[in-house]
């Protein structure tokens, strides 16, 4: 399986020649007279020239903004720069609006955290599911991607725009279509849920008695002066209503070429997604939430405090935030076809770390840590290098063999120079199989099993390759492999009986 999370999808088939040099002769920076110029931009600046960083930035240090700067391609096609103003998918960072937004509805009376979403939502074949369980996500609700993916106009491309749901009804009307089994009864464990978020936007619709979006705006954006922040109506292509946004790009496998990575026909789900803003708003976002402007501070506060299983054992995850350090710092990310998102609020020591990517994930977390240890003072280092994108230009030149080779000389050689993580042949892998190179796509994958025996992923994605290569026997020996390993693998049992049926051939 492809890791989705923060990863890119799979590219169209648009190639827009881009070399390096020119998104370094792009790349722009605005401070804000930092009071520290040179210590976030020259780590910036040095991780842009490495390929590592294309987005925006912005760091808040008790009272003032230190540093806000821009990085980068906002488009390639048109070829456009980022600013700072640029206006990002913020992907699951947009659940703590989601999560907001109940709390509003609940202090207006219009809802309560214990009801059952079956009061909203009574076609759902559920029982005993609380908004509760949907904010700190222990409903046991099975994911909807893979639920839409096998069954949703499947015989088009996932960016074709004919494919395109109209949002969340969609995906309610699979879901009670379909009647998906849980993962396991509310309260029972924690499994974030994108589907718990998703249906907590179909809430607020039918609790408010207007569209999420104008909700969002009326008591949310609108009240904390977030002028370029909306739940926006996704358009294909170039968009005149948002002159600003920020569109999805990211490398190909050969690490040459520049493909979209914008376009999704999940695109219009909110909830779980779906807000667009820029990193000045999302920091009037930190500040507004520092006074009562929205909510109490008693309601403010349960979305701060760690939720709780039914064994009383308590979670790290509140209302829409990851919790730390007792609720004094909270945080998000997220990530979405090659958008990488993030924000760091350590409410003790009012600071806030706002990152805001366009161009896949594949050095997203060593940039956060590396600005996060430079706001604590710590000594920052830059991003380990790609294993995944060496691999792919030694492939392009020299072929799988050669740069199966290169990946074993430089793992004994300079282990500590490159990023050798499952993730990162196992998208290689997979960019080489959206290419249609499917025999090299089963070469990296057959060395990312080898690589990490112990893993029910690896042997899913080595399959996928086989079965793209018309190796049908082999590909349901391996998908059967990862079953053993994990029984709740998404999507795994339908794909097996679809092979065993003859369903699935190729």
């Amino acid at each position: 399986m492809m890791r989705t999370n923060t990863m890119g999808p799979n590219p169209s088939n648009s190639r827009i020649g881009a070399p390096l040099l020119l998104l370094g002769m792009l790349a722009s920076c605005n401070a804000q007279q930092p009071q520290e110029p040179n210590r976030y931009e020259q780590y910036l600046s040095e991780a842009s020239v490495r390929g590592q960083f294309n987005g925006v930035a912005l760091v808040y240090d008790k009272g003032k903004v230190v540093y806000e700067g821009a990085f980068g391609l906002r488009s390639i096609d048109p070829l456009d720069s980022l600013t700072v103003n640029s206006q990002f998918r913020l992907a699951s960072v947009s659940k703590q609006f989601t999560a907001m937004a109940i709390m509003i509805l609940k202090e207006q009376g219009k809802l309560s955290y214990d009801q059952d979403i079956r009061d909203f939502m009574p076609e759902l074949p559920y029982a005993g599911i609380t908004i509760r369980n949907l904010l700190q996500h222990t409903s046991g609700l099975p994911d909807y991607e893979p639920l839409m993916d096998q069954n949703w106009k499947t015989e088009l491309k996932y960016d074709d725009p004919a494919r395109y749901t109209d949002g969340n009804a969609d995906v309610l009307r699979m879901f009670v279509l379909k009647k998906p089994p849980v993962y396991f009864e509310p309260g029972e464990q924690w499994r974030y849920s994108n589907t718990g978020y998703n249906f907590l936007g179909t809430i607020v619709t039918r609790a408010s008695g207007m569209s999420f979006a104008r909700y969002a705006q009326q008591h949310m954006f609108d009240p904390a002066g977030m002028s370029h922040t909306s739940f926006y109506p996704f358009v294909v292509g170039n968009d005149p209503g948002m002159p600003d946004r920020a569109y999805g790009f990211q490398h190909t496998w050969n690490r040459t070429d520049l493909v979209p990575a914008d376009s999704h026909y999940l695109n219009h789900g909110l909830g779980e997604d779906g807000v667009y803003s820029t990193a000045g708003d999302l920091l009037k976002w930190d500040r507004v939430l520092y006074t009562e402007k929205l909510v109490s501070k008693a309601t403010l506060q349960e979305a701060f405090t760690p939720g709780k299983l039914n064994d009383g054992s308590k979670t790290d995850y509140g209302f829409g935030w990851f919790i730390e350090d007792g609720g004094n710092v909270v945080k998000h990310s997220g990530g979405w076809l090659a958008f990488t998102t993030y924000i760091q609020r350590d409410i003790a020591e009012d600071k806030c770390l706002i990152v805001l990517m366009n161009n896949s994930s594949m050095h997203f977390w060593g940039i956060v840590q590396g600005l996060t240890d430079l706001l604590y003072g710590r000594p920052a280092k830059l991003p380990p290098h790609s294993i995944r994108a060496e691999m792919g230009r030694e492939l392009s030149e020299h072929g799988a063999g050669h740069a199966i080779e290169f990946y074993g000389d430089m793992k004994a050689k300079k282990a500590s120079d490159y990023t050798f993580d499952e993730i990162e042949l196992n998208m290689l892998g997979y960019d080489l199989l959206w290419a249609g190179r499917t025999t090299d796509a089963v070469a990296i994958q057959k060395l990312n099993l080898e690589q990490f025996p112990n893993s029910a992923n690896a042997y899913d994605s080595y399959g996928d390759a086989l079965l793209a290569n018309g190796d049908t026997a082999n590909a349901l020996a391996n998908f059967k492999k990862c079953l053993a390993m994990d029984p709740s693998f998404a999507g795994l049992k339908e794909k097996i009986q679809g092979i065993e049926k003859g369903v699935i051939k190729k």
